[in-house]
């Protein structure tokens, strides 16, 4: 279990979200070539920063002594969170680092006016589709050939 409590990233912080954020992204076999090129455009350091800017719970993150171990990325969308991203550092899996970040984004409802979570994950993203599962999220559609001409499930988490 993680010892550290999950912050909201400091400006100095982003630079480390990004790279890991790249790190987690790059490798991905169930996206697409065009799907990781667009995902790596949207989360580099100025527009995390600009996102922190705007909502300071948008990026949310767990340290251990060498640095970011875990990452929750999302945005207000008229009363709803949208989760756009969660992952965690090799060094820092199996620790619980995910579901924390999870239980984190869900406390962050009332202090941003929202009433409930929305995310997306690929259908074939069986990480994602348990870790989301543990944390009380509901799978609610299955969107076929959608983003990229890939295969998604819709999720939404309220309490």
């Amino acid at each position: 279990m993680i010892a550290a409590p999950i912050t909201p990233a400091t400006a100095y912080e982003l630079s480390a979200v990004a790279a890991l954020m790249r790190a987690t992204i790059e490798p991905l076999t169930y996206y697409n070539a065009r799907a990781i090129a667009a995902e790596l455009t949207k989360y580099t350091e100025d527009r995390l920063r600009a996102r922190v800017e705007q909502d300071a719970q948008s990026v949310l993150v767990t340290r251990d002594d060498d640095g970011i171990t875990g990452f929750c990325v999302s945005r207000f969308d008229d009363g709803t969170i949208w989760l756009d991203w969660f992952g965690v550092a090799a060094r820092a899996g199996g620790r619980g680092v995910g579901a924390a970040l999870l239980r984190a984004l869900q406390a962050t409802l009332p202090s941003r006016d929202a009433h409930k979570i929305w995310c997306d994950s690929r259908t074939d993203n069986i990480e994602s589709r348990a870790a989301l599962e543990r944390a009380g999220f509901r799978r609610i559609a299955t969107l076929a050939d959608h983003w990229y001409h890939q295969d998604y499930f819709l999720w939404e988490w309220y309490p």
